[in-house]
């Protein structure tokens, strides 16, 4: 699992750099950030990076099912994401390669998230993030 967290992580990096954002990751994985980023105007903003590869179906609802992204920190108790500590939460769909930009405060100190990157007339809630790297830019 480290090593999807380090790819989710790696793959960020490469998208925010094309992107023309200024990537700053710090050494270690202690602190509460994967990463800080900075836009040309020296905003900076903490980004925590989360991922996920594969869509789980509710066996009690039809439908095109959802991704899971697990938004807690914390090895053995899970602890909802610290506004104080992270501003941007970057989540990430590896199966058909899509970002959501979320602002950390739209989580709503949630452990969990469902996202619908496949599914176009999606009107859940985080879906307005999709994709959503002009946030760097404000």
């Amino acid at each position: 699992m480290k090593n999807k967290g380090t790819l989710y992580e790696q793959t960020f990096f490469a998208e925010a750099l094309a992107r023309n954002l200024h990537v700053f990751p710090p050494i270690g994985d202690y602190l509460p950030v994967d990463c800080l980023i900075m836009n040309d105007a020296g905003r900076v903003f903490k980004v925590q990076i989360k991922g996920t590869e594969n869509k789980t179906q509710d066996p009690q609802r039809t439908g095109l099912g959802r991704y899971m992204v697990t938004t807690a920190t914390g090895a053995s108790k899970k602890q909802s994401i610290d506004p104080a500590k992270v501003d941007v939460l970057a989540a990430y769909v590896q199966k058909v390669k899509a970002w959501y930009i979320i602002p950390i405060l739209a989580i709503d100190s949630a452990l969990r998230i469902s996202l619908y990157p496949h599914n176009p007339k999606s009107k859940a809630k985080h879906e307005r993030f999709l994709e959503d790297w002009d946030y760097f830019k404000r």
